[in-house]
């Protein structure tokens, strides 16, 4: 039986994962390395018990050893490797999912001879401010399998000289753990979710000021409450610059496991987030999303009518307006959600790996 080792860190990566490591158990000898990337229960246990996951079999501490993005790579190059070979694991592929930090160990797992898959390949942003825009790339470029969610990605992988025996269009794994977990019932829609969190937006407190002002107007000009999801760089920010004290639409809420967030946004009268995975989501809970970036890795989003990007730095009437509009106008239908994906990747992906390993 041939073995296939995961290496997998953080919670997005873990629920899109989580039935191909299902599947994988049934069909190879699968190894599933956890990095320690994300670490704490909010972002990590309670994620393994909610998807009903199997603990993983080795499990490193890239998040309490490593403060930066660069002593995270030097742990797990070391750590991984090491991992590897004192427990004599020989594995016929190492496969990797998404952008985040984890996913830059493939490039010393290559240089050491392994052969490398990628589910997610393909996405491009093309704004070089992103961490997780250089992740991807690196990782794609090193890898001898991508697996692609649409054929834009591929397209886009083809002009950047990879070889498309190699690149396969299998849709979203997000789709059908989604589909599994989505909530029923009548949508509240009393509230609006925000979750700002990407570096580009962070690593300027005026630039993040300037977005917490457009959320606190949009919910004034909705008379709605803006529930803004915590995470620790940007609740640092709002704690060291006193920057919800003249914002009362806004109020903290969370964090949320999987399920939770799930109905958490199904409720919502709208989402403001500028995580991909939202625009992903949010589609197939019929919940519009105005994304406050200038760029997307995921242009189908906005083509479709999913989301709209809102910007940066705009003004913030201007921001509202157009999210205002989109909001009241929002319509979805399964034509609009056709890109994302039919709910059968983690099978396309397991018959791939039988026929070409």
């Amino acid at each position: 039986m041939k073995t296939i080792v995961t290496i997998t860190g953080i919670r997005p990566d873990f629920i899109r994962m989580s039935k191909v490591f299902v599947k994988l158990d049934e069909n190879f000898d699968h190894i599933m390395i956890h990095t320690g990337q994300h670490y704490d229960d909010e972002l990590s246990k309670i994620f393994f018990k909610e998807l009903k996951l199997r603990l993983p079999d080795f499990t490193l501490a890239t998040g309490t050893s490593s403060k930066n993005h660069y002593e995270q790579l030097s742990y797990l190059s070391k750590a991984l490797i090491e991992l590897l070979k004192e427990k004599d694991i020989k594995p016929d592929l190492i496969m990797f999912l998404g952008d985040s930090n984890s996913v830059m160990v493939s490039a010393p797992l290559f240089k050491e001879g392994y052969k490398i898959g990628h589910i997610e390949g393909g996405m491009r942003s093309y704004d070089r401010r992103m961490p997780e825009e250089v992740n991807r790339v690196i990782c794609d470029y090193v890898s001898d399998y991508i697996f692609v969610y649409t054929s834009l990605y591929k397209e886009r992988l083809i002009k950047e000289n990879k070889d498309p025996e190699n690149i396969f269009v299998v849709g979203n794994t997000i789709v059908e753990v989604v589909k599994q977990y989505i909530p029923i019932g009548e949508k509240k829609k009393d509230y609006i979710v925000a979750d700002i969190h990407r570096n580009e937006n962070l690593k300027d407190v005026n630039q993040y000021n300037n977005l917490l002002e457009y959320l606190n107007y949009l919910g004034k000009k909705l008379n709605l409450p803006i529930k803004l999801v915590k995470f620790r760089r940007a609740v640092k920010l709002i704690k060291g610059y006193n920057l919800l004290d003249d914002k009362p639409f806004i109020h903290l809420a969370g964090p949320y496991g999987f399920l939770k967030y799930l109905d958490f946004q199904y409720n919502a009268y709208g989402v403001v987030s500028d995580s991909g995975t939202s625009q992903e989501e949010c589609p197939l809970l019929k919940v519009p999303v105005a994304v406050p970036r200038n760029y997307t890795e995921r242009p189908e989003s906005i083509e479709f009518g999913n989301s709209i990007l809102v910007g940066e730095t705009n003004p913030v009437k201007q921001m509202v307006e157009e999210t205002i509009s989109f909001f009241k106008s929002y319509t979805i239908t399964n034509d609009k959600i056709k890109w994302i994906g039919d709910g059968n990747t983690s099978q396309r992906i397991i018959n791939i790996l039988k026929e070409k390993l």
